[in-house]
């Protein structure tokens, strides 16, 4: 049985979407403040944490880098106001795998968390070997690109997986569409401007050698190009 830490403050309504997600075979850990949820956290690792933004004292984004310190790999979906644009961008850029904007039916939590186990499952089950790109050697279980022999710069989950995908078709243009339809499993617009921040982030980790380049082929998509 999967477990599910789910932490939000709104007691009422999270006890109707713990019982709904129960019903659904899901172990439903409940908290409704961040310091609760840390400790049932460090009890037990759940694998996938629901963690509401708007809590007193402590958010949900703040709760989840707590939790990345203890489980880089568990997933986790953010749940956000209708119109929290800002806080549905920072979620997605600092590794949050979804997120799920209020109000929601809770058959569509229900379903996004079946996809986000899946692509967890997923990815253990075809992790790739370490492999090199140019100077670089990257290995995608621990997340650690490495420059020349140098100090590793740990990858967060999204970007690792993107590199991933670029490698896998380097010297090749990928859409757009293609790439949020691997990463995301979807084209969200929010997503799709999320993407650029991920692609710029990547940049920067590989501009220490001059033969790698990410381009960006306007209306388009992108293309690694690794000289050889």
């Amino acid at each position: 049985m999967k477990s599910i830490l789910f932490v939000d403050d709104e007691k009422q309504f999270s006890a109707m979407v713990a019982e709904y997600l129960q019903e659904k075979g899901f172990e439903v850990i409940l908290k409704h403040n961040a310091t609760d949820g840390l400790a049932a956290f460090h009890t037990k690792r759940a694998d996938c944490c629901i963690l509401d933004v708007k809590m007193p004292f402590k958010d949900g984004f703040s709760l989840a880098a707590d939790i990345r310190e203890l489980d880089e790999q568990v997933p986790i979906i953010f749940l956000t106001g209708q119109t929290d644009r800002e806080d549905r961008i920072k979620g997605l850029t600092i590794g949050a795998d979804d997120y799920v904007t209020k109000p929601f039916s809770m058959e569509e939590l229900y379903l996004r968390i079946k996809a986000v186990l899946r692509r967890v499952g997923y990815q253990e089950e075809t992790r790739e070997q370490e492999f090199m790109l140019g100077m670089y050697t990257f290995d995608p279980i621990s997340r650690e690109l490495v420059f020349d022999g140098g100090q590793p710069a740990r990858l967060s989950a999204m970007e690792s997986k993107l590199l991933q995908l670029f490698f896998k078709h380097k010297n090749k243009l990928v859409t757009r569409d293609f790439v949020l339809a691997k990463v995301w499993q979807d084209d969200d617009q929010l997503k799709s401007r999320s993407l650029n921040v991920y692609i710029t982030k990547l940049r920067n980790y590989l501009k220490q050698d001059p033969s790698i380049e990410i381009l960006n082929a306007h209306g388009e998509g992108y293309k690694l190009v690794v000289k050889e």
